[in-house]
This record gives C-alpha cells, sequence and structure tokens, in this order.
C-alpha cells in the first residue's frame, strides 16, 4: 500500500477557498474544521449538535486565523434534504462557489437488534427503526450529500476533466468519511459496516465518473480506532492492549490533504496510529492475484467497455 504523508505546505493551498462540511461539531469532523480555518480556508459546517457546533465556531472566531479563514455553522440534522442544501447554498451565498466538501457525519452501531437475546420469532416482529435510521444516517445522507457536492463543486471554468492537474493545482474535491469498517469485516456492526461499505462503494463510483463529468475527485477515509466518542466502548481495552489508537487530529489531516492534493483520487485510505495508506492501491496492484489472471483480464476489459456506466439504465 502507498503511504500518504500530511504536507504544510500542500495543504495551504486550501487557503481562501470555499469548503462546506457535515459532522463538524465534535471529534474527526471538529479537528477538520480546526486544521482547515487554521489554514485560511472559509469553513461552512454542519452538525445536529447545536450547542457543540456553536462553541467550536465562537472558540476558532475568538482565536482568529492567522491566514485569514472564516467559519460558519448551521445546525444540520444529515436526514433532512433541505438542511443539508442550506449548507451548500451559505457557501454559495458567501463566495459564490464550493471548492471541498466533506461528509463525516456518522453514528455508532445500534445495540441489541443483531443480539441472540433480544432477537427471538416476537421481537424480530417490531420494524428496527435504529437500524434503518443508522442506514440513513451513515449510507443515504452520504449519498444525497456526494450528489450535491457534485452540482454545487461543478468546475467553474466549464473543463471536462480534472485528469491534466499536478499537485501544484488545486483541482475540487470530495471527501467521504467511511471506516476500517468498511474495507474489513467487522464482527458485530451489522448496520454500521453496511453502511460504511456502502460509502467505499459510492468513492468507487465517483472516482472515474467526478473528474470527466465534474471536474470534481473523490477520495474515503477509514480510520482505525480513533480517540472519539464511537470508540467509549472499547477504548479501555485497547489502551490496555497498547494498541495503535488515532488522534481526531490524525485522521483530519489526511482529511485535509486528500482535498488539497490534486493527484489523489479514489483512494480509500486507512488511518492507523496517525499514518494513512491507501488500500485501493494494494486491491489494484494485487487484482491478478485475489481474482485470477484470467479473470483480472476479462475483468479489467468490461470495465473499459463499461466505461462511465451511462449504459446501465435504459
Amino acid at each position: 500500500m502507498a503511504e500518504i504523508k500530511y504536507s504544510e505546505t500542500l495543504t495551504d493551498n486550501l487557503r481562501g477557498k470555499a469548503v462546506v462540511l457535515n459532522g463538524g461539531a465534535q471529534g474527526i469532523g471538529a479537528a477538520t474544521v480546526e486544521i482547515l480555518y487554521n489554514k485560511g480556508a472559509n469553513v461552512f459546517f454542519g452538525d445536529w449538535n447545536e450547542e457543540r457546533g456553536r462553541k467550536l465556531e465562537q472558540d476558532l472566531k475568538a482565536g482568529a486565523s492567522e491566514n485569514g479563514g472564516t467559519v460558519s455553522f448551521r445546525r444540520v440534522d444529515v436526514r433532512s434534504h433541505e438542511m443539508q442544501l442550506a449548507l451548500f447554498d451559505d457557501a454559495m451565498r458567501a463566495h459564490g462557489r464550493v471548492d471541498v466538501a466533506i461528509q463525516c457525519a456518522g453514528i455508532s452501531e445500534p445495540s441489541g437488534w443483531f443480539e441472540p437475546e433480544d432477537l427471538n420469532l416476537e421481537t424480530v416482529r417490531n420494524e428496527p427503526t435504529p437500524v434503518k435510521d443508522n442506514i440513513e444516517i451513515n449510507l443515504t445522507s452520504v449519498l444525497l450529500f456526494a450528489r450535491m457536492a457534485l452540482a454545487y463543486l461543478r468546475s467553474d471554468d466549464g473543463s471536462s476533466s480534472g485528469g491534466s492537474k499536478t499537485n501544484e493545482d488545486f483541482s475540487k474535491s470530495i471527501v467521504l468519511v467511511s471506516s476500517i469498517a468498511g474495507i474489513t469485516e467487522a464482527p458485530g456492526l451489522f448496520a454500521y459496516s453496511s453502511a460504511k461499505h456502502g460509502v467505499i462503494g459510492a468513492m468507487r463510483s465517483l472516482r472515474k465518473f467526478g473528474p470527466v463529468k465534474y471536474g470534481v475527485r473523490a477520495n474515503a477515509i477509514c480510520p482505525w480506532a480513533t480517540d472519539t466518542q464511537l470508540l467509549s466502548g472499547v477504548k479501555e481495552m485497547w489502551v490496555r492492549e497498547k494498541m495503535p489508537m488515532n488522534t481526531p487530529a490524525d485522521v483530519a489531516r489526511m482529511i485535509v490533504q486528500c482535498a488539497a492534493d490534486g493527484n489523489i483520487n479514489g483512494a480509500a485510505v486507512f488511518v492507523a496510529g496517525g499514518r494513512g495508506f491507501d488500500t485501493e492501491e494494494g486491491i489494484d496492484r494485487t487484482l491478478p492475484q485475489w481474482m485470477g489472471e484470467e479473470n483480472a483480464q476479462v475483468f479489467l476489459r468490461g470495465q473499459e467497455l463499461l466505461g462511465l456506466g451511462k449504459n446501465w439504465a435504459k
């Protein structure tokens, strides 16, 4: 796997850019908002937790960005199409454009719905609303966000492709936060893991389509154990066993790097112990090994024929 390293110089490309971010009031999202603000970006972030969101906005404004960044918070329930649109509209009204869209919002696994002691022929008759809410927040809202992002981020110059850009250029980008549970098995995390695998699927669908059709790159971030509220149930054991753990800022730096680096597109960045690695590079490189030489050749030819998938629906 190729390691992705954070570059202070390269991420300075974000100065003056208009960034829309969902799920920014705490944890990884809040750390990302802070880095972007200090880089001089104009950050418009949303979250369902208005108290924490307003406090973060006020704290950052009190400190003042040395690079001239601005920050604006709006309460957003990502299940609401209108609330997500309003966040993008804030950026458009202020700057006439959106340059980067980052989706950090997510919730942990609902408990009990798949446990043997709670699941039987009587309880199974109850519709699992918490599971449906989990999928709606962790996946459906991400797809809605990505669709909005393509519309708002469409290249200003009307260019049909972002492929000619170098790492010295700035290209518009979408960054979606998935999880290690989106690229590996995650026993017990039925709804969460299903949704996070779906986020990887969304990124893979976007990574060729986005640059050609909209001039927009797409990447996903897949944190392993990170010191946030989502890890609270297993943190004590993790620390006791001296397992690697990210800080929210570690993951935020990988998000910001993918947003700023015009050469990174279609990556699924596994973040462990503060280091980031593109797992898609490993999957692509070893395709003949796990699919078989002949199958890999035929599959790649099929991908060429399918192109951007415009013929799927007739």
